[in-house]
């Protein structure tokens, strides 16, 4: 089924990006021509007709379409990248099932170092949570997130906090020439996968920077944040986090206030969290 949609896109030919901003070009670069917009065509994929937003485009009897529209259709990713002027259509390998059955023995790793670095990887940027021990180690349904096949690579999991990963040694077998370029960004606060509202990011990260630094009972407490990942239920979290030299998963719950911003949108703040020590040793009874 998948070679089926990868061959309608090629069937397509040169799909035209009219999602993305062309931008000014040299007059070199540009070639004007004379074509057709066809409202009247019907367009089926996987045998459902559905509406695009931009109709084909009909120029020497070939017919054009918008390739971020079709893609998301397809079930690709499609990534404009304007420093090089190159459109990325990405298949999307990995949909976060399972694929390997639970009766795996994996490497066992302990955090060491765990933090969050950025890779550039076929026109998007992703963060990864990373962790170096002796080899450097990345998150797997991060590197999964990216869209790079990880089906037969040895696996790794974290003793703690009971997460999957895949060593750079076996990431090589795969990225082959064209290895994600790594970068460190700034990024203000904790980083937040999973969610794209900038206010509940915001609502996150303001909780996050209000206990970096709390006492109790004389007893002062430093958190260091690690990683903030939206779970399946809808505003709900499990925050990563470094308190007084442990490592702790807290779940945190978004609840809406009664406040709104200059914009008229709702705010968020964190209603309830719960907190879990998981470096206690656990006795299985």
């Amino acid at each position: 089924m998948r070679m089926k949609k990868w061959s309608a896109i090629a069937l397509l030919g040169s799909l035209m990006g009219t999602c993305f901003t062309a931008g000014v070009y040299a007059q070199d670069v540009l070639q004007r021509v004379d074509a057709y917009l066809r409202n009247d065509f019907k367009i089926v994929v996987n045998g459902q007709q559905v509406t695009l937003m931009n109709p084909p485009l009909i120029y020497n009897n070939s017919s054009y379409l918008p390739v971020k529209e079709l893609g998301n259709y397809l079930g690709a990713v499609v990534n404009w990248q304007e420093s090089s002027k190159t459109i990325y259509i990405n298949p999307r390998i990995n949909q976060g099932q399972p694929t390997e059955g639970n009766n795996i023995n994996y490497t066992e790793i302990v955090f060491q170092y765990p933090y969050v670095q950025y890779f550039d990887y076929r026109g998007a940027t992703y963060p990864i949570l990373t962790n170096t021990t002796e080899l450097t180690y990345y998150r797997l349904k991060d590197v999964e997130r990216m869209g790079v096949p990880t089906a037969g690579l040895r696996k790794a999991k974290e003793k703690y906090s009971e997460e999957i990963y895949v060593g750079e040694d076996e990431l090589k077998k795969v990225w082959g020439s064209e290895p994600p370029q790594s970068s460190y960004m700034y990024n203000e606060g904790v980083t937040v996968t999973g969610e794209n509202d900038p206010i509940k990011i915001k609502a996150l990260k303001d909780y996050v920077e209000s206990f970096r630094y709390y006492e109790i009972d004389k007893i002062p407490y430093m958190s260091s944040p690690i990683i903030i990942d939206a779970l399946p239920e809808p505003n709900t979290y499990s925050y990563l986090l470094v308190e007084n030299g442990h490592y702790f998963r807290t779940t945190l719950r978004l609840t809406q206030s009664n406040n709104t911003n200059p914009n008229n949108q709702p705010e968020y703040v964190v209603g309830s969290s719960s907190k879990e020590n998981i470096e206690v040793v656990k006795v299985n009874k």
